[in-house]
């Protein structure tokens, strides 16, 4: 009515002089409707998009370029990534270390020792060292050898050789027996570790369906708009048909101008449905362009995106114990729940392995060698003779490498050390606190199996309820068409009025809306389903990789 109104005091004012506008009386001039009316150009679509730009996109090709591009997938691929580096960091422990030393040092003090074995009244001592090691965790039992080849050059007045060459080679191992045996920090780290990667991989999945799935209800939101507002332009034609007929059986007087400008304020409002699809449309592609854009200075932005896939009734027949099977198969949460109780198992069997004593076994071999020049000392008559010496020492640094790894001279030990907390506790609450975790784990995969129940139970639902709606919305669809085309030729005949053939224009609109909503609502919900039992990828025949299996440098 507030339409009505407005539309008749605007043609009042458009035809009554501005000077002194009189009240239009009753049997005044007959109203006119403005040519405005009929002759206004609507635009294609709105700003912001390139016209000759047009992007036909099927369903796949919409979903693959969000794989390609999407920001929210390369985040999840990166967090695999990031894991991956996590468990080389932890196996880095493990790296075996390689060291060295070469130090030279030079030594002159006074003699005042009798006993010293030197004549001069200082001694001097000058040394060469330069060793060797190699160290590695042994990362099989949590054990830790090291190798040690010490070699040093001594040049010294008070020994019997002059210079003598010092190499040693000591090999040790320690290995626990019991706490840190089966699993330590550094084995529990990468263990934890090579379940989060399999945790950022499923989640990594779970975020390419989620995305892929909220991909497939924008593209049918895009068909939706699309197709309503072709929509609300057939209705547009059809009230612009009805105000013609109008205007042309009042020129003629067989109908009251009052009906030709009911049927222009239809058009008007019809006009307006038409403009709000238009942005809804737009409001559509920038929904789905903003799924699948690198980022703000894609070309995709002023591309008119036009969906291609066909919109229809596809058949899904699945029964409902089978795709509660489905889900529990292939549910990411599932597999996540999985994931967490094993990474709790690794927790208590570290921390009860704690709660130990520490009991390590220790060994170690050691072989030594000397070779060198004989040192000369005066007799007492003065006379330089050589110092009493083994003639199985006297030689240069071969001699002593000999000496060395002939066996001569070896040191070893073998020992346990024991260390027994008297009451561990803190050993013990982390165990505790491992135990109770696993059972509040239990406690949550339970309630996501009933969570799943759920989502699967409502998706097949709506699934159902789509098609039944579909089913009657296209039978109310064509009843409307029958109403309309009667309405029409009743009206020709003189028999009906202009607001009934405009209440039905109206209704066949509402009609051939809901049809096409139900359908959409129907491919949505088929999309949701994909959704709730997982198969999102094997439907639509995607293979993703997350870089788990790929190596890092």
């Amino acid at each position: 009515m507030l339409i009505l109104a407005g539309a008749l005091t605007s043609v009042a004012a458009a035809q009554t002089p501005p000077a002194s506008p009189p009240a239009v009386p009753p049997s005044g001039p007959p109203l006119r409707v403005q040519p405005s009316t009929l002759s206004q150009v609507m635009p294609n679509q709105l700003g912001g998009v390139d016209a000759d730009k047009v992007v036909r996109w099927t369903l796949r090709d919409a979903v693959l370029a969000a794989l390609q591009k999407n920001p929210d997938i390369e985040v999840a691929r990166q967090n695999v990534r990031l894991a991956q580096f996590d468990i080389l960091a932890a196996q880095g422990f493990y790296d075996p270390l390689a060291s060295s030393t070469l130090n030279y040092n030079s030594q002159k003090t006074p003699n005042i020792s009798q006993f010293s074995g030197s004549s001069e009244n200082f001694l001097q001592n000058k040394s060469l060292t330069y060793n060797f090691g190699y160290s590695q965790p042994v990362e099989r039992t949590g054990g830790n050898y090291q190798i040690n080849f010490n070699n040093s050059r001594i040049t010294s007045n008070t020994s019997s050789l002059a210079t003598s060459y010092n190499p040693a080679l000591t090999a040790t191992l320690t290995q626990p027996l019991m706490r840190n045996f089966a699993i330590d920090t550094n084995r529990h780290l990468i263990q934890i570790a090579k379940k989060k990667l399999d945790l950022s991989d499923a989640q990594f999945r779970q975020q390419v369906i989620q995305i892929i799935t909220t991909v497939q209800q924008a593209y049918w939101d895009l068909t939706f708009a699309i197709r309503n507002e072709e929509i609300q332009r057939d209705a547009l034609k059809l009230a612009e048909t009805q105000l013609r007929n109008n205007q042309e059986q009042a020129k003629v007087g067989t109908l009251a101008e009052l009906d030709a400008v009911t049927a222009a304020t239809q058009v008007e409002t019809v006009r307006q449905q038409v403009f709000q699809a238009m942005q809804t449309v737009a409001q559509a592609q920038d929904t789905l362009k903003s799924l699948t854009v690198q980022g703000p200075a894609d070309e995709l932005w002023t591309a008119n995106l036009v969906p291609v896939e066909s919109f229809e009734l596809k058949p899904f027949v699945l029964p409902l114990n089978e795709a509660l099977n489905l889900a529990l198969a292939n549910r990411p949460e599932v597999r996540e729940f999985a994931l967490q109780k094993q990474m709790n198992e690794v927790d208590v069997k570290f921390f009860r392995n704690q709660a130990k004593p520490e009991v390590d076994l220790i060994a170690a071999y050691g072989l030594v060698g000397v070779g060198g020049s004989a040192a000369t000392f005066p007799d007492q008559n003065g006379v330089p003779q050589l110092a009493n010496v083994s003639p199985s020492f006297v030689g240069g640094y071969g001699t002593a490498l000999s000496n060395l790894f002939s066996n001569s001279f070896p040191t070893w030990r073998v020992g346990v050390n024991v260390s027994l907390p008297l009451r561990n506790r803190t050993a013990l609450a982390n165990l505790g606190s491992a135990l109770e975790t696993g059972q509040q784990l239990d406690t949550q995969l339970r309630k996501q199996l009933q969570t799943i129940e759920v989502d699967v139970r409502s998706a097949y639902h709506a699934v159902e309820a789509a098609r039944l709606r579909y089913g009657a919305a296209r039978a109310a669809r064509e009843y409307a068409e029958q109403q309309l085309l009667g309405e029409q030729e009743k009206f020709a005949v003189g028999l009906s009025t202009t607001f009934l053939v405009l209440t039905r224009q109206n209704d066949l609109s509402q009609a051939r809306g809901s049809e096409v909503q139900a359908l959409t609502d129907y491919n949505k919900a088929i999309a949701a389903l994909q959704l709730a039992i997982s198969s999102t990828l094997t439907d639509n025949s995607i293979q993703i990789q997350s870089g788990k299996d790929q190596p890092i440098h």
